[in-house]
């Protein structure tokens, strides 16, 4: 019998053909994700250099599985990454994900040294890492190790796939989370998945800076990077440019 055929929906670009899309689409970044771009890591590389040339950011969407020659040879390259830390706690990497939670935090820790801009994203799975020790190691390896400027996104788990018998997260979870993570020392900690989008407050004068719908984004961040309302440099903004 005939092996069955996928179809897999999507048009065969070049790396050129890809930043000339960017370019002719006013687009000020491109993002690499869904699925891991460290698979893909050659691809993204030669599309990553032009993309830089042309004055466009690179954005990379991450579970931390990266080597240390990878992140070498490409930082120059990366503006900004979001990298999934999906537990605190190497057992349940082993369990849930067939990894190790240690690769992924030496990755955090060079991106971190590199200077590209980093956040972290948390998704919190009722049973599997919503402990409220774990939620505190967490935030407080960010603060330490990353920096409290670092953005921690703790989001909402819905049921799928293998772990459809588990509850959704409860939002009180959720705003337990990003409660400990200020106590830590972060920030900016935003929850996800709630339905509503959060939005960014200076770090000093605590007035509004960013304020976000689904489809829209207003700001008061001047064209310095800086906030309108005391001048306080804004973290992450202008990421190409420094």
């Amino acid at each position: 019998m005939p092996r069955e055929q996928h179809l897999i929906l999507g048009n065969e670009l070049s790396p050129a053909e890809i930043v000339s899309s960017a370019v002719s689409s006013s687009c000020r970044s491109i993002a690499y994700t869904y699925t891991e771009p460290t698979i893909f890591f050659e691809y993204s590389y030669d599309i990553a250099r032009l993309a830089r040339n042309a004055g466009i950011a690179n954005i990379y969407v991450s579970n931390g599985y990266m080597s240390a020659e990878m992140l070498e040879l490409f930082h120059p390259w990366l503006d900004a990454v979001n990298i999934d830390l999906k537990a605190f706690r190497d057992a349940t990497y082993r369990k849930h994900v067939g990894a190790r939670l240690q690769p992924v935090l030496d990755s955090l820790k060079r991106l971190s040294d590199y200077g590209v801009w980093l956040e972290v994203t948390t998704l919190v799975i009722p049973g599997v890492n919503d402990d409220i020790r774990e939620l505190q190691d967490v935030a407080e390896f960010i603060a330490t190790e990353l920096g409290p400027a670092t953005p921690w996104h703790v989001s909402r788990f819905f049921p799928q796939y293998k772990m459809a018998q588990t509850l959704p997260t409860p939002p009180e979870t959720l705003h337990q989370a990003e409660e400990i993570g200020r106590k830590a020392g972060l920030k900016h900690v935003y929850t996800g998945n709630l339905g509503a989008e959060t939005d960014t407050s200076c770090a000093v004068c605590d007035k509004l800076l960013i304020r976000r719908n689904r489809f829209g984004i207003s700001n008061w961040v001047d064209k310095r990077g800086r906030c309108s309302h005391c001048g306080t440099r804004v973290a992450g903004v202008g990421m190409a440019s420094e």
